[in-house]
């Protein structure tokens, strides 16, 4: 089970999961697009866009939009771009993370994913950062990010079997 944690100045999102997988199988499933758009989704979201270049300075992004029609936070359709500042295959992934809901669209938020062996398989890390001057949001991504690591697990977890 994902747990996640804002951190005391709201700055960031820590989220961590345990894997039965090793750190290679986990990270392809985060960064094949295929793969990406098998796990992506869910009964909320429907993924329309999934593209990731994935290199220093390679460009990512992805769109969403709710299957039920609603459009919370005054948007249709979710829309979340950036590039990839730093990759170590397959134990580290840095992306800067820009999306159209947030109160300002063009302010620069970091995730990172860090993918560490344990003798069962991966323990994944995933920290959403530079989001202090954005309100409410750190509380938003404490919600979406326990599902999302959760999805990558069950998917990565149902391939090996």
């Amino acid at each position: 089970m994902a747990t996640a944690r804002v951190t005391p100045e709201n700055d960031a999102v820590i989220t961590e999961i345990e894997i039965a997988a090793p750190p290679e199988r986990v990270f392809e499933a985060i960064t094949n697009r295929e793969q990406a758009m098998q796990w992506g989704g869910n009964e909320q979201f429907e993924i329309l866009r999934w593209e990731m270049d994935v290199r220093p300075g390679g460009k990512w992004d992805f769109v969403s939009k709710e299957r039920s029609g609603k459009h919370p936070m005054g948007v249709d359709r979710f829309e979340h771009h950036g590039e990839f500042v730093e990759v170590d295959r397959p134990r580290l992934l840095v992306q800067t993370w820009y999306t159209n809901w947030h109160p300002v669209p063009g302010h620069r938020t970091v995730v990172r994913w860090e993918l560490t062996p344990t003798e069962t398989g991966t323990h994944l890390t995933v920290t959403h950062s530079g989001l202090a001057t954005l309100g409410d949001t750190a509380q938003g991504y404490a919600q979406g990010w326990p599902g999302l690591v959760e999805q990558v697990k069950s998917f990565v977890e149902k391939s090996e079997a």
